[in-house]
This record gives structure tokens, C-alpha cells and sequence, in this order.
């Protein structure tokens, strides 16, 4: 007679929880870590002053990393968002020193950058264009159309008298109006993909648009409203970009490529899953270190060197992680009619 043997299920399932939180434990750690660091060799890290300004920074590189968020989510990576958004902020400012109103000047502009990421959800979603390539092309058609305002110099005027600067400045109950407003865009986004069937058909369009389609999903649907989500928050991180500056510049989009994808792929190696929540608290770590090397006087030439050092790091011990609970997930099988559950 065959000896039944004891399969422990439970305990598998706590052997794959273990992994699977190991990454996030890690993180933590880290970004506990650089606060003891950064507040051990500076007095004024942890100074109300100095996280108001830290949380006001890292509000437009998170808006920017929203954004691209969605665009991971569908399956698609959009390089056009840098000059897309510089265009939105070049037709702000332009609108502004011709004297219009701040509030339509700034809907103008996002107004532009939305049509732009849905021409590039079109083609990629429902034309079915390659997204490097496309979103290259309108980057293009974009950027050169943002150096028509001013042949490519600031545009400063009537930034003063607009009401711009004080959008910027302003403070609401003690928080920087730019940290309220990445707030909601964040809780916007975590509505959307993790509390709505809407974010179901995002992910399952990302994961397998074949599926998804065979399953009822309008995968060109989520295609579009994927870049043209991108396309709104990035837009609207440049406008407060050159509210900051008070001055409208055709560059300001172009240095917001890596910190808007970075947070997005670390929060994905951590969390392992595209998530809201991942690409925040990405992007709070990476501006938190940004933060410190400022007040450190660090050149910021060695501050991207050693953010992109920590970055591989991170990437290298969270994807270990990720393969072993993979492995620990193949391991976990149902067990055969001679065997006995225990759990």
C-alpha cells in the first residue's frame, strides 16, 4: 500500500509572502537609512523648511512619472512626453505674454499636450504604429513646433504680473500648492488602477492585449487614454516647471526623461508590479537623495552618478528577489489524490 505524504500548503504560502516582501523591506530600509544619513550630516535635512522645499521639487518629476506610469501599465513606452510637455509650457508662456489670462493660458497648454498624446494613443492603439518610433516622430513635430514662439529664447514676459509665480507659490493650510496638486493626481491615478474596473481593463491591456480584447476589453481604448493621461500630467508638471523658473523655456521637458521612468521601474522591481503607489514612493526615494546631495553641496554631476549607482543597486537586489519567488511560485503545485493537505 502507498505511503501518503504530508504536503504542507501553508507553509509554501508563507515561504512565497517572505519573498515577495523581502524587496519592499529592503527599500524601506534604504530610504531609511538616507534620512538618518542625510540628517546626521546636515542639521537642517529634517527641518520643516527643507521637506516643504524637497516635497515642492519633487512634485513636478512625479507628475511626470505618473504619467508615464500609465503608459508602462498598457505595454507601451512613450519617449515624446520631454518635448510634448515643453510645448504645452512654451504655448502657456506664450499665451501669458500676450496677455492673456493665466488660468486659459494653462489650459491651453495642456489642452495641446493631450491632443498630442492622443494622436500618439491613435496611431500606436489603433493603427498599431511602433510606439519608439512613433512617439519619437511627434516628439520631434512637437519640439519643433514649441521653437516657433520664440526662436527658442525665454519667454519672461508678464510672468510678474500673470499670477503664475503665485500659483506656484502659493500655500494651502501649510503645504505648496504644487505637493497638493501631485497629491490628487496621485489619488486620482491610485482611483483609476487599483480601485475601478477601469484600471482591470489598463492592466489586462498591458499583460495581454490579445486576451484582453477575446475578454470584451476596448484595448485601443486604454491605449489612448493611456498617453493622453501621460501626456496631461507631464504637460501640466512643465507648466509648473516654468512657473518655478518664471520664465518659459523650449528645454524644460528634456531633463525629465530619466526621473520620470526611473521611480516607474524601481517601484516596478520593488513592488513587482506597475502600480501608483510603487512609482510614488520611487519618486519620493530618488528626490529625497537629490535633496540631501543639494544640501550637501554635492556637484550635480556626482549626485546623478551616485542616484544611478543606487538605482542599479536596487534594480539588481529586487530582481534577484523577483526571480526567487518565482522559482518559490513554480515550486508550489497542487498536490496529487495520494497525498495528504495539512494546512
Amino acid at each position: 500500500m502507498r505511503r501518503k505524504r504530508k504536503y504542507n500548503v501553508t507553509e509554501k504560502k508563507m515561504k512565497i509572502i517572505a519573498v515577495e516582501t523581502r524587496p519592499v523591506a529592503i527599500f524601506f530600509l534604504l530610504l531609511v537609512l538616507i534620512i538618518i544619513v542625510f540628517s546626521v550630516l546636515h542639521d537642517q535635512f529634517l527641518s520643516g523648511r527643507n521637506i516643504a522645499t524637497l516635497l515642492k521639487h519633487a512634485s513636478v518629476a512625479a507628475m511626470f512619472a505618473l504619467g508615464a506610469t500609465f503608459v508602462v501599465v498598457v505595454g507601451h513606452f512613450d519617449i515624446s512626453f520631454p518635448m510634448v510637455s515643453s510645448l504645452a509650457g512654451m504655448t502657456t508662456s506664450f499665451l501669458i505674454a500676450k496677455e492673456v489670462h493665466v488660468m486659459p493660458s494653462i489650459f491651453a497648454g495642456l489642452t495641446v499636450g493631450v491632443a498630442f498624446g492622443v494622436i500618439n494613443g491613435v496611431a500606436i492603439g489603433v493603427f498599431k504604429l511602433p510606439d519608439i518610433v512613433t512617439t519619437i516622430a511627434t516628439g520631434a513635430i512637437s519640439w519643433g513646433l514649441a521653437w516657433i514662439y520664440s526662436g527658442g529664447a525665454y519667454i519672461w514676459e508678464n510672468a510678474l504680473t500673470s499670477g503664475i509665480l503665485e500659483i506656484n507659490d502659493a500655500i494651502i493650510l501649510g503645504v505648496p500648492l504644487p505637493v497638493i496638486l501631485m497629491v490628487s493626481l496621485f489619488f486620482i491615478g491610485f482611483l483609476i488602477l487599483h480601485q475601478s474596473r477601469y484600471g482591470r481593463g489598463f492592466y489586462a491591456t498591458g499583460d495581454n492585449r490579445v486576451a484582453a480584447i477575446f475578454s470584451g476589453v476596448n484595448a485601443k481604448y486604454y491605449i489612448v487614454a493611456g498617453f493622453a493621461f501621460c501626456a496631461l500630467t507631464t504637460s501640466l508638471g512643465a507648466i509648473m516647471s516654468n512657473a518655478s523658473q518664471g520664465s518659459g523655456s523650449v528645454r524644460v521637458g528634456l531633463v525629465f526623461l530619466l526621473p520620470a521612468y526611473a521611480p516607474v521601474f524601481l517601484g516596478n522591481a520593488v513592488f513587482r508590479k506597475t502600480t501608483i503607489y510603487g512609482t510614488f514612493l520611487a519618486a519620493m526615494f530618488i528626490s529625497t537623495m537629490l535633496n540631501g546631495f543639494t544640501l550637501m553641496a554635492v556637484p550635480y554631476y556626482y549626485s546623478d552618478f551616485i542616484i544611478g549607482i543606487v538605482l542599479i543597486v536596487a534594480l539588481s537586489l529586487s530582481t534577484d528577489i523577483v526571480v526567487k519567488g518565482r522559482k518559490a511560485k513554480r515550486s508550489v503545485r497542487l498536490p496529487d489524490a495520494n497525498e495528504e493537505v495539512v494546512s
